[in-house]
């Protein structure tokens, strides 16, 4: 079997749905030490119940990915502020094998979805040192907009992600 055909056996065997309750809790429960190191430290009484109860309670979308059946990912988007979304996502060690399909969904669906609802921002803020996600949201076309010091309550340096409205329609992708 050549290498691109097991890329496409493997891309088979991811499936994204929408995100349930269960899901959310199944990855916190299991996610990966950067994605609590950089998630925990910003909700109030982190557990993975908790997490998932935030995620549910602040609506807008939620998806899945699935490998082989088994949750791998969430992620989604919420309009924290009207026409501003804020995007997530979390995830188990086993992210590699949802990346390119999820990577696929957030620029083919996900995105074009947040401009037809009319958002004008989507941003997302990323622990100084993930560098594995910031790679990611750079693939995915979103910008390192600014640096926060002493963000949350352990002081630590974030980094917002954003995709904008007008630098959308500069580039000529809006």
């Amino acid at each position: 079997m050549s290498l691109l055909q097991r890329k496409v056996a493997l891309v088979r065997k991811v499936e994204i749905v929408k995100a349930c309750y269960a899901d959310i809790v199944f990855v916190a429960r299991n996610m990966r030490k950067m994605d609590k190191e950089e998630i925990y430290p910003l909700i109030y009484n982190p557990s993975p119940e908790n997490l998932a109860a935030f995620t549910i309670a602040v609506g807008g979308i939620s998806m899945c990915a699935n490998f082989m059946g088994r949750p791998v990912a969430v992620f989604g988007a919420g309009e924290v502020r009207p026409r501003n979304h804020s995007v997530w996502m979390f995830a188990t060690p086993k992210w590699p094998k949802v990346a390119l399909s999820v990577t696929r969904y957030i620029k083919k669906i996900l995105m074009p979805n947040l401009i037809k609802l009319g958002s004008n921002r989507a941003e997302c803020f990323t622990l100084k040192g993930h560098n594995v996600a910031q790679d990611w949201l750079s693939a995915l076309g979103a910008i390192r907009e600014s640096t926060l010091d002493d963000y949350g309550p352990e002081r630590k340096t974030y980094y917002c992600y954003s995709w904008t409205r007008k630098r959308l329609e500069k580039e000529g992708k809006f």
